[in-house]
């Protein structure tokens, strides 16, 4: 019988998967709208025709050439007053964002690393991660109102009250991360080195736990706008007469019950603008963040083996 001889096709071994360019036209249109939030409030006093908390005509005239947007019941210009409304929405949103974030950093990477552990600092953890629970099920409107109605009303006061509302998920996404990474053998095998559990945490954990606490950051940023229009749409936001635009919408339903649409629409407008641009704009953050994590990674490591030659 003869033998029938059949070639067997040789498989090279798979090549690791190249990484997915970043489409950088894509991502930079992405960002343009936020770009956009960003230059109305840095230029806001060039953009702005006039003082806005300063009577500048009659009362609820209607959009003009003189007046953009119109006047309010006071005789202030809206539009004067809806742009420099981006700057009070803006600066809260970037030091609420920044406080969220890296406080939710820090209290996250503590609670995944020390709640299972015995003794006080697992206690602390553990007790930690229930205040959170508590604090994430009540709603954001009426935890603000409580912390300003104990701290009193003043821009520090709503930062806390925001903060407090917006922390939540950050600790809760880092959490869940830390504990992921506890899991990996590099620990382990740092743990074999000698390195301390802080060094490891710093060097290790938190550095592979902060990507969705990123890419989260845009989004307390447009939450923020939103329970600050709300808070001061309720009366308890900031201070009379700073042009914020949940404080204008609210001065305004008085005259938009009889016909003066204006000082109400526009302010609304913006606010709503403003929070689909940063959730646009939010998109182009899982894109970014994986190149720029694999450079500072990189660039990292290259400064501690130079520093250890």
């Amino acid at each position: 019988m003869a033998e029938t001889l059949i070639a067997k096709t040789v498989q090279a071994p798979p090549r690791r998967a190249a990484r997915k360019p970043i489409g950088w036209l894509r991502v930079t249109l992405a960002f343009l709208p936020l770009a956009a939030i960003l230059a109305i409030a840095i230029f806001a006093p060039l953009i702005a025709p006039y003082d806005p908390v300063t009577t500048v005509a009659a009362s609820r005239l209607p959009p003009s050439a003189d007046h953009l947007f119109g006047t309010d019941a006071v005789g202030m210009d809206v539009f004067s007053r809806t742009i420099y409304g981006a700057r009070v929405a803006v600066q809260f949103g970037v030091i609420v964002a920044l406080c969220s974030t890296i406080g939710g950093i820090l209290i996250g990477t503590f609670i995944g690393l020390s709640e299972s552990s015995r003794g006080v600092l697992g206690w602390i953890g553990r007790l930690l991660n229930q205040i959170s629970d508590y604090l994430i099920a009540i709603p954001s409107i009426i935890l603000g109102i409580v912390v300003v109605g104990i701290m009193g009303s003043s821009d520090f006061a709503l930062i806390v009250a925001i903060t407090l509302c917006l922390i939540q998920a950050t600790i809760k996404l880092t959490r869940a991360e830390v504990l992921r990474v506890r899991r990996e053998a590099y620990l382990e095998a740092a743990k074999l080195a000698g390195e301390s559990p802080l060094r490891s945490a710093l060097v290790h954990v938190v550095p592979n736990s902060i990507g969705p606490a990123m890419r989260n950051m845009p989004l307390v940023f447009g939450n923020c706008v939103i329970i600050l229009a709300s808070l001061g749409f309720i009366g308890v936001g900031v201070k009379a007469p700073t042009p914020e635009w949940g404080y204008m919408i609210s001065s305004a339903l008085s005259s938009l019950m009889l016909g003066r649409w204006w000082p109400a629409i526009f302010p609304s407008i913006f606010v709503a603008l403003s929070v689909l641009a940063i959730a646009y704009s939010s998109r182009a953050i899982p894109q970014v963040w994986p190149y720029l994590a694999a450079n500072v990674k990189k660039r990292f490591r290259t400064e501690r083996k130079n520093g250890a030659s």
